[in-house]
């Protein structure tokens, strides 16, 4: 007996917690509207209509979890259909016609539901509030994405030619539908005002209280209206392109109110709240009433409002946030209410700022990139957004015509202010100033490049910041690059004193903070060593052709004798005798290298036999020398052996070949003589040559004897 008494308590309980809605589809037009309407008092209801096929009815929560506690609903199925849980495909053909004002918005409609009324409102406001539910709500499906039936809800005055559906996503002019509320559908579609869609519906979930696969978030439709006019509202629902898959509007009971319209909430999710210590004035619209009573509720907001005493016009200033309620009696039981939510945001800290463009010309206007102040502004908070740059305050704070060519700006004017409009997320903003100024560079000499003379070390030389204009408030800062790293020589000196190569440069910087820089290169010269006088036989008699070979960091030219200068120091065609060589630094090291040398002229060979031809040996033209030295010692001559075979004169006939009474065997003989110079200086000139025996043609020996010329001269080339 106690086993079937716990299996009863348990059937009741599971019955009690797996409620689903109930309906009633016998109320009539009136029923419905009625059910609607909140009673206020505030406005008159007449004239109504409802056509379906046991598509519209009443409805109970039943003790489901269903958001309205009751209300009317209007199917494009039967509304028996709408009761769950959701284990069963609602998806019935009423057969009933095509709206027209329904046609007018969406074209390709069946199985159409409307439910229609007057009423004539005794305020400015009107609204209520629904859920939108349907089988085409597909979870995971892509039928989300491209299927929806349609519904509106359609007002116009006595004055009005065509309706405005109000049945739309809350803050924009999209109608509600499946394909426009709905998270995503992975694979298939981005979420499209997810933000409004309430849930999907499970098909094995007992508790489930509707029909349906999906449903929206409960919504608000309204509408601004004018006391005293007569309006007309069609609530319509219909099957689009085909009667599959039915939906179904709830509006909830006692929400259609006739009340005050306080304007928009202000709130920081929307990005309006009122910023820093703005205020803001509620009217409720309504000039001529028997009392206005304003109340507040404070935050957390439990709808336990509180009379703001002394507050009892039509209109109300805020200075604090919260939620606030006016009630406006009309007379004859119509207290029109309207509720606001006031928000409040701090506005953006900013920070005034300048800009600065330095001209190398004598022009006062310069491009600028005003976003380089960002940083700045907004003292580097990423939080804060640049909403745009404006030539006035008030363009700024009315976001009238900003400048599209922030980051490339030239100033219309000397010390122009731009105006920032700073904002925060929530859409609070604050106004920055940026003033541009445009100064001039200091004046500089071009890059330079100078040499440094190795032999002059360690002397310095001066390197000059190369500045062609004064002005007060100069500084100066020298960097040196050695070719390993720069160096800062922390110097506030026009010109700094040096002897290493490298780059020096110099920053210049002037009292209004421009800066210049120029870079002068020291490279290290010298002045040359001769380091060898390579002589070569010429193609011409007595001529001889030189090479000058130098060592030294410099750029060399050379000359001979103070003639003309040349890059070449190859010199031809030099006349035997003195010579003044000079090998000059084309990078300005003195002084200039200079080296005396004589080319003695002598025969390289001589054959004493007795025919007059080469028979003697002597230096040749000594006179030439003569111009150079005030004397030539007398020549002294010597064997291999380094023994002395005959001393003479160089003026003299020269050496005769004998040696103690006897003519030398052929063999080479080396030579010494001394250059004695004006200041007694000598110079000591060795050589050599060569004794030669050659045999004697007697013939020609004979005619020159008789011509008296050395035989083998042109004057007997005929032999």
């Amino acid at each position: 007996m106690k086993k079937h008494i716990i299996t009863l308590l348990f059937l009741f309980y599971s019955i009690a917690l797996f409620s689903q809605i109930s309906i009633d589809d016998t109320a009539s037009a009136t029923d419905l509207v009625q059910l609607l309407f909140n009673n206020s008092g505030c406005a008159t209801i007449s004239n109504f209509q409802v056509s379906g096929n046991n598509s519209y009815a009443s409805f109970n929560k039943n003790g489901s979890s269903f958001p309205f506690e009751n209300g009317i609903v209007l199917s494009t199925g039967f509304s028996a259909n709408t009761i769950g849980p959701n284990n069963t495909l609602s998806d019935d053909n009423l057969g009933t016609s095509t709206d027209s004002d329904l046609a007018a918005i969406f074209s390709d409609t069946y199985d159409t539901t409307v439910l229609e009324f007057d009423f004539v409102p005794l305020t400015n406001y009107m609204s209520f509030t629904y859920l939108f539910a349907s089988e085409e709500y597909q979870e995971g499906s892509s039928s989300t994405c491209n299927y929806s039936d349609v519904f509106a809800f359609l007002i116009k005055s006595s004055s009005d030619t065509n309706y405005t559906n109000i049945a739309l996503v809350p803050n924009t002019t999209i109608p509600v539908q499946v394909t426009t509320v709905h998270p995503e559908i992975y694979n298939a579609c981005q979420a499209e005002n997810e933000t409004y869609f309430g849930s999907w519906n499970s098909q094995t979930d007992p508790t489930i209280p509707i029909n349906y696969n999906g449903q929206t978030a409960v919504l608000k439709a309204e509408s601004i209206v004018t006391v005293g006019l007569t309006y007309h509202i069609k609530l319509i629902i219909a099957d689009h392109s085909n009667y599959r898959y039915d939906s179904a509007v709830f509006l909830e009971a006692g929400s259609f109110t006739v009340g005050t319209n306080l304007g928009t909430d202000l709130l920081r999710s929307t990005k309006n709240p009122l910023c820093g210590t703005a205020t803001t004035i509620l009217d409720c619209g309504i000039a001529s009433a028997n009392s206005y009573k304003w109340f507040k509720d404070s935050v957390p907001y439990d709808d336990n409002f509180v009379e703001i005493t002394g507050e009892i016009n039509q209109t109300y200033t805020v200075t604090s946030e919260g939620k606030y309620k006016v009630a406006v009696d009309l007379g004859g039981g119509c207290v029109s209410e309207g509720v606001i939510v006031i928000e409040y945001d701090i506005s953006p800290t900013v920070v005034n700022t300048q800009l600065q463009s330095c001209n190398d010309d004598e022009s006062d206007f310069s491009v600028f990139d005003l976003s380089d102040a960002n940083q700045t502004i907004t003292n580097n908070d990423t939080n804060l957004i640049i909403e745009g740059y404006y030539k006035t305050w008030e363009k700024a704070v009315n976001t009238d015509n900003s400048i599209t060519n922030y980051d490339n700006y030239t100033n219309q004017s000397l010390n122009e202010e731009i105006f920032v409009r700073v904002e925060n997320q929530n859409g609070c903003f604050s106004i920055a100033k940026i003033l541009l100024n445009v100064y001039h560079n200091p004046k500089i000499k071009d890059d330079a490049s100078v040499f440094y003379c190795l032999n002059t070390y360690p002397q310095k030389i001066t390197l000059d910041s190369g500045l062609l204009s004064n002005s007060n408030g100069i500084m100066y800062n020298w960097f040196f690059d050695n070719g390993t790293e720069s160096i800062n020589l922390n110097i506030n000196n026009p010109n700094i004193e040096v002897n290493e190569s490298g780059t020096y440069s110099i920053e210049i910087t002037n009292a209004d903070n421009c800066s210049v820089s120029r870079e002068i290169k020291v490279t290290n010269s010298n002045t040359a060593i001769i380091t060898n006088i390579i002589v070569a036989a010429s193609i011409y008699p007595n001529s001889i052709n030189i090479k000058i070979e130098v060592e030294g960091e410099g750029d060399y030219m050379y000359t001979v004798d103070d003639a003309n200068f040349q890059d070449s120091p190859i010199f031809n065609n030099l006349s035997y005798g003195y010579h003044l060589i000079t090998v000059k630094d084309k990078n300005g090291c003195n002084p200039d290298t200079q080296k005396e040398i004589t080319f003695l002229n002598y025969p390289k060979f001589f054959t004493p036999n007795g025919d007059r031809i080469n028979d003697y040996w002597n230096l040749i033209r000594t006179d030439s020398l003569l111009l150079h030295y005030q004397a030539i010692s007398n020549i002294s001559i010597y064997n291999r052996f380094g023994k002395i075979v005959a001393i003479i004169n160089p003026n003299s006939i020269g050496w005769n070949g004998y040696y103690n009474g006897k003519l030398a065997t052929p063999q080479d003989f080396w030579f010494r003589v001394e250059l004695i110079d004006f200041n007694n200086q000598i110079t000591t000139k060795t050589g050599h040559f060569s004794l030669v025996i050659k045999k004697i043609n007697y013939t020609c020996l004979f005619f020159a004897s008789i011509l008296n010329v050395a035989c083998g001269t042109n004057s007997n080339r005929f032999f």
